[in-house]
């Protein structure tokens, strides 16, 4: 059985427009905007010292001691990480309406460092597949595209992730390929446009720095969209995979 792409998007975005979804985009819009803020303010801080005038770089920043930035900085960060975990074993799940407290709590220590390398790994393997050639690199975008998928709901670690997403998109590359590209075209560009315009209006009426505030703040919930699609794609592709191949 050949991935259905067309399903894949509708039913992934179906995922995430319920009730458990608003609730992930509600606590991913409250987490960016913690991230935002702190992030900003270190790189504000940090560019303070090479003779930028921050007025000049027109970010949202809080007045704060530099080290407790940092650190709310990399907690956000890593909250961000823990929401994802708590969308993708929602959104596999198929739950709607209630999120079960174990997608809260389960080996969440283990699944979000699995989490953090894996992610960080597949970073690597595509942009060294870029550097190299441009194919390798959409080769492993696609080949490794549920290893996080894998850490979060299959509670691998991040080595055995990368094996059983190669294992699970092979023979559906191009497919997935096409996928993904129709959806970041289609959701970049709504997100683009309306990020731009939101931008424009309120460092308009109000300051330059809300403006990035609020264009952040949009983008970035929008992200949840992608995991719908992506946890859609694994429900169909792990359905039609073979027995001997699931673990």
């Amino acid at each position: 059985m050949s991935l259905n792409i067309g399903s894949s998007l509708t039913d992934g975005v179906l995922r995430v427009a319920n009730r458990n979804g608003l609730k992930l985009i509600l606590g991913y819009a409250v987490l960016s905007l913690v991230w935002q803020l702190t992030f900003y303010s270190v790189f504000v801080a940090s560019a303070d010292t090479t003779g930028i005038s921050p007025q000049e770089l027109g970010l949202p920043t809080i007045d704060a001691p530099f080290a407790l930035l940092a650190v709310g900085a990399v907690v956000s960060l890593l909250a961000l990480q823990y929401l994802s975990i708590v969308a993708l074993r929602t959104f596999v799940g198929g739950h709607a309406e209630t999120i079960p407290r174990e997608y809260f709590t389960r080996n969440v220590g283990y699944v979000l460092v699995n989490s953090v390398l894996g992610s960080l790994a597949y970073g690597v393997l595509v942009t060294v597949g870029s550097l190299l050639l441009v194919v390798p690199g959409i080769i492993a975008y696609v080949a490794f595209l549920f290893t996080l998928v894998y850490v979060a709901v299959e509670d691998e670690n991040f080595v055995a992730a990368l094996t059983d997403s190669w294992t699970l998109t092979r023979g559906h590359w191009l497919r997935l390929f096409v996928l993904m590209a129709v959806f970041s075209i289609a959701v970049g560009a709504v997100a683009g446009v309306v990020s731009v315009v939101a931008n424009v209006a309120v460092s308009a009426a109000a300051d330059p720095s809300l403006g990035t505030l609020v264009s952040g703040l949009i983008a970035l919930p929008l992200s949840l969209l992608g995991l719908g699609v992506i946890a859609e794609a694994y429900t169909q592709l792990r359905a039609a995979q073979p027995s001997a191949e699931k673990r």
